[in-house]
């Protein structure tokens, strides 16, 4: 009888201990993985930086929605942002905050390349990796980091984009432009884009006749645009964030400044929904945008989850998909890609993950690429963006050639403001 009390009891311990083990397997399928995104959210750029959030938030509650990360047992996502205000200090210390306070184990945003530069090496002196969102200076994948990676276009992309685009119109009209000006926002991403068009123009028989920068909290363009009317150019390219660019083209509205060529936008504010939904529709006629997704082809109805964060978008923000949307969307899908490889939430094993993505189908894609691949220095050589003519009110993609659509004719040069 003793003998079966003591059998029962170590039975009773053993069950115990099973139940404690399977618990504790449970506890730990079900943690969250935590993302840190730094985003601005208020500030100058806000607009642009709460249309990435919401992409971010869609594909968090998709992912989750749908069983989480299957491989790590179901493990639900929980991304924490940190406000940047567009600004460098307050980005990185926030990005101190999320990683060392909320122990985040992947970081992503910070749009403006001025944040992200310093941000990120926060993050590579932290040993956690980064997907880096929006930003495009240059020198972000550039400097021998391990665990700094971009999905999007560096400024070198999008200045080659906007310079062969020019050339396709003009093999197509035999009208080619020869003299421009360079106007951009005076901080990394602005300059970065002016330092890379200055460098390809020659090769594209470009001359550039007028070239600076926009003063900080600029209240009023009229000297620029006087300068620019003197310098008698052929076009204008611009690299202005929303509260710049808003100001600056009803200003050139006003001033009925007539470029022959038009006015060629590497994005930044004219990928932005709200400016838009700001300005008169006449004020932007004819603008060439460089576009970070095909904004006049892509039926978002026939991917079930592209409307599902459609829809998300417009219920958060009053409007539909955007760019910035999309990109949100992207860098959480290429996370949960390298989280379901790596079947491990570790720092050092998710960026290794990351290095080894190569992604050729699925939402990560949403922003139009047809391959996320990152090369050694972490950027994806894959990245695309494509340029559009805002034609009859309406954003048509004109380059590249095999994107543009039968019905699309590029409108070149463009009309003077007395025949619009």
């Amino acid at each position: 009888m003793t003998i079966q009390l003591k059998q029962l009891g170590a039975w009773r311990r053993i069950f115990a201990a099973m139940a404690l083990l399977v618990a504790g397997t449970a506890a730990m399928a079900q943690a969250a993985v935590k993302i840190g995104c730094v985003l601005p959210l208020s500030g100058g750029s806000a607009a642009v930086g709460n249309q990435t959030r919401t992409g971010v938030m869609a594909a968090v509650e998709q992912i989750n929605a749908a069983g989480g990360i299957k491989s790590m047992g179901g493990a639900k996502l929980q991304a924490v942002f940190g406000d940047s205000q567009s600004k460098a200090d307050v980005g990185v210390s926030e990005t101190e905050r999320l990683i060392q306070r909320e122990n985040v184990s992947v970081m992503c945003g910070a749009f403006n390349s001025a944040v992200t530069f310093p941000s990120t090496e926060v993050a590579e002196r932290a040993k956690t990796p980064w997907v880096v969102v929006g930003a495009v200076k240059d020198e972000i994948t550039e400097r021998g980091f391990k665990y700094i990676f971009r999905i999007n276009n560096k400024a070198t992309y999008d200045a080659r984009e906007q310079l062969e685009s020019m050339d396709l119109l003009a093999k197509d009209s035999g009208k080619a432009v020869k003299r421009v000006a360079l106007f951009y926002e005076g901080g990394d991403w602005g300059r970065s884009h002016a330092a890379n068009i200055r460098k390809l123009a020659a090769e594209h028989k470009i001359e550039i006749v007028l070239d600076e920068p926009a003063p900080p909290n600029q209240v009023d363009f009229t000297s620029q645009l006087l300068k620019i009317r003197s310098a008698k150019v052929d076009a204008l390219i611009l690299a202005l964030y929303t509260p710049d660019q808003l100001l600056f083209t009803r200003q050139l509205a006003e001033q009925r400044l007539d470029l022959p060529f038009g006015v060629h936008s590497a994005g930044g504010g004219t990928e932005d929904p709200s400016f838009y939904a700001a300005v008169q529709p006449s004020m932007v006629g004819y603008y060439f945008v460089q576009e970070d997704w095909q904004i006049d082809i892509l039926d978002i109805s026939k991917d079930p989850l592209l409307a599902d964060a459609d829809k998300r978008t417009r219920a958060a923000l009053g409007y539909g998909m955007s760019a910035y949307v999309a990109q949100g969307l992207s860098a959480t899908y290429v996370i949960k890609d390298a989280l379901e490889r790596a079947k491990s939430a570790d720092r050092e094993k998710l960026r290794d993950a990351i290095a080894a993505t190569d992604i050729t189908a699925g939402p990560a894609l949403f922003t139009g690429y047809q391959r996320i691949k990152f090369d050694a220095a972490g950027q994806n050589t894959f990245a695309h963006g494509v340029i559009s003519e805002n034609i009859g009110g309406k954003r048509r993609t004109i380059w590249p050639m095999e994107n543009r659509a039968a019905d699309t004719k590029p409108v070149w040069p463009v009309p003077v403001w007395a025949q619009r």
